[in-house]
């Protein structure tokens, strides 16, 4: 206790240097983290828009579908699937969806694009395109009207499109005959996926089974929405061995860089990270070098009077975890309040948003990083504390107290 009371008093002495260090440290944290929390905010934005706008957390095909994404590889006896998938733990809600890869044309120009046949009630339990579309931008289906269609903002641009136009889709049906459909747009969506948004297109079931002559209670797609998405890698094997039928695919099957977007984030974070504390550890090392030299007498005397050499050196090292927690505290702390402002307001980068949602990342970002990582950072900067006190900590040991009181 005596100790850690001459410790603390003792990185106190030289308030200045003691504040350069602290500041040093405080800074490095507060740039590290919050720079951490914005590449994890961007990546979890893009793997949650992804799995509300695009893929859902499972899906289940044909076992043969996606290997040319034949129309005839359907899923059999749908009904009673969506309605046994409800029930079972851990699945939110389904969704079935007809698929064809198609024309799209209007009298300016055509584009090739995924036409999704949704049934609409079915699909705002699972997915949120129908949260993209703005008032003045039409409606997900609501209307009665006959052979609606949903584009989004980028192939409305690409087309020369806009509400009540009409776009007439050409594709393969399911005798394997050229044919097709004029359909009008009824809404126009955005999300923040350019390249995603200007490939798909959404109908309803019912009008696109009806121009495939798809046969009843067949579809090409199921897919499910989870309590949890950490919990699709335990269902999947359940449903496959239930299904053997079909394809059950989780998400990180579906978009493996899902997967690796989340281990590559953690791995940059620890490397940002360690380059930081390291920086820093260097910093402490020079600066407790300095005390120990400043203070050679003083400690020369201590040791002459009965202070053994390893309570010097359990003491040289607390000052400098103290510190090193000092400074790490006061940059946690800004970083935690700096870090949850930005995550309520965001960070608006629409001046590149264009560039940003051209590789799928919003123009808005939100940063975050989770509670357990200012723990991490916490433990990392005890054992750089420590680290960083051995080699002054063993300079201060091999001081001789009869030298030291001598150069009084």
């Amino acid at each position: 206790m005596v100790l850690i009371k001459i410790a603390w008093r003792s990185i106190w002495r030289s308030k200045l240097r003691s504040a350069v260090v602290i500041f040093a440290i405080a800074s490095g944290l507060l740039g590290g983290l919050f720079s951490s929390a914005w590449m994890n905010g961007m990546a979890q934005q893009r793997v949650n828009n992804t799995f509300v706008y695009e893929i859902g957390h499972m899906q289940m095909h044909h076992p043969e579908y996606a290997q040319n994404r034949d129309v005839k590889k359907t899923i059999k006896e749908t009904s009673n699937k969506l309605e046994a998938l409800k029930k079972t733990a851990g699945i939110k809600a389904v969704t079935e969806r007809v698929l064809v890869t198609g024309m799209s044309a209007t009298a300016n120009k055509n584009l090739g694009v995924n036409i999704v046949g949704v049934d609409p009630e079915q699909e705002k339990q699972v997915f949120q395109i129908y949260k993209r579309i703005d008032s003045a931008s039409g409606n997900f289906f609501t209307s009665e009207r006959r052979n609606p269609i949903v584009i989004s903002q980028a192939l409305a641009d690409e087309l020369k499109a806009k509400l009540k136009s009409k776009i007439v889709l050409t594709f393969q049906d399911y005798k394997g005959e050229i044919t097709g459909a004029a359909f009008k747009v009824s809404g126009i969506y955005k999300t923040d996926n350019n390249p995603w948004d200007k490939m798909h297109v959404f109908v309803r079931n019912d009008d696109l089974r009806r121009v495939l002559e798809l046969p009843q209670d067949e579809s090409h797609e199921i897919v499910m929405l989870l309590d949890d998405f950490e919990q699709a890698a335990i269902i999947e094997p359940g449903l496959q061995a239930m299904y053997a039928d079909t394809k059950v695919e989780g998400w990180a099957e579906i978009s493996p860089y899902l997967s690796l977007m989340s281990g590559y984030m953690d791995t940059m974070m620890g490397l940002f990270m360690a380059i930081i504390l390291g920086a820093l550890g260097f910093g402490i090392v020079n600066t407790m070098l300095m005390v120990v030299l400043e203070r050679t007498r003083e400690l020369g005397m201590l040791m002459a009077i009965g202070m053994t050499k390893q309570r010097v050196f359990v003491m040289i090292m607390l000052e400098t975890i103290f510190l090193a927690l000092v400074g790490a505290i006061i940059g946690e702390i800004l970083s935690m309040l700096i870090i949850n402002y930005f995550n309520q307001s965001g960070i608006d980068l629409s001046f590149v948003g264009e560039g940003m949602e051209s590789v799928g990342y919003a123009a808005i970002t939100y940063p975050m990083l989770e509670g357990f990582r200012y723990v991490q950072i916490t433990i990392l900067v005890i054992v750089t504390g420590v680290a960083a006190s051995i080699y002054p900590a063993w300079k201060a040991l091999r001081l001789h107290p009869a030298e030291a009181i001598r150069s009084l």
